[in-house]
């Protein structure tokens, strides 16, 4: 277990040393994550309150926000998949698969990094910004639970992520994959929009996608708004997210072990 937390740890302290490299461009780029969640109220001016108040809030600025704030987790599932096509390009992928290394933890380290920087630097800030713009601070137990409902979706999308490097390494490229998950979770989780006015298909699809559920209670809990589904829907649904994609990502592992013994993983 040690070994585990060690890896992680060192893949994050890695990423921040990157992104904090260069003090201006990260300086910049933090402030700019108060910036958009500021931005974002023009959109407040062009909503009909009226119908927004169907879903418990009249305050589109911070539902808005809220939503765009998990765009930061997209990185989770699918960015932090890139580091492994990285390896592969400039053929270093062989030795970290021939290291004793676990290959699922070193995976899983490259998303959870990514999502511990779009925490640390992207969720953080307009969460801020968010409490900021309504004026009060969530009571104790609807902060805790939002804190719950934040590590269930990072959990589950990680493991998406390293479904995602698994893909990239079986099938060389799965940038139009990405762009269908990026699609899905920008457009059918109610990231900009209330789910509640969307058709029924979209709400299928988005019963399917973590993403939807982390949003939807973040709103309900910080905000008070109305969920699409039940609470204990919602959260009983990222449990079982992290639980079923965390066994397809060590099935996926199993099986791109099996054809790295067999045909190697260089990029042909």
């Amino acid at each position: 277990m040690s070994n585990i937390l060690t890896m992680i740890r060192m893949t994050v302290w890695r990423r921040i040393r990157e992104i904090t490299r260069y003090k201006l461009n990260f300086t910049v780029e933090l402030i700019m994550s108060f910036i958009w969640g500021l931005g974002l109220m023009i959109f407040g001016f062009v909503i009909d309150p009226a119908k927004l108040g169907s879903i418990g809030s009249t305050n589109y600025a911070v539902f808005l926000l809220i939503g765009v704030a998990f765009q930061n987790y997209q990185g989770a599932a699918t960015w932090g998949a890139w580091e492994i096509r990285d390896e592969l390009t400039r053929g270093q992928i062989e030795y970290t698969f021939a290291s004793p290394v676990s290959r699922y933890v070193y995976m899983l380290s490259s998303s959870v990094s990514q999502a511990v920087v779009g925490t640390l630097f992207g969720i953080i800030p307009m969460f801020a910004t968010a409490f900021i713009l309504l004026g009060s601070f969530p009571p104790l137990p609807a902060f805790l639970m939002t804190c719950i409902t934040l590590l269930l979706t990072f959990l589950a999308l990680c493991q998406i992520g390293v479904i995602m490097s698994s893909a990239i390494l079986l099938f060389k490229d799965v940038s139009a994959v990405m762009s269908i998950l990026n699609f899905l979770f920008q457009i059918a989780t109610g990231m900009f929009v209330p789910l509640q006015f969307m058709p029924d298909p979209l709400k299928i699809i988005a019963f399917f996608i973590p993403l939807t559920h982390g949003i939807d209670l973040s709103r309900h809990f910080i905000m008070g708004a109305s969920t699409v589904w039940p609470v204990e829907v919602e959260i009983g649904m990222l449990l079982a997210f992290t639980l079923g994609f965390g066994l397809l990502a060590k099935a996926a592992i199993f099986h791109l072990e099996r054809k790295a013994k067999k045909e190697g993983l260089a990029l042909a």
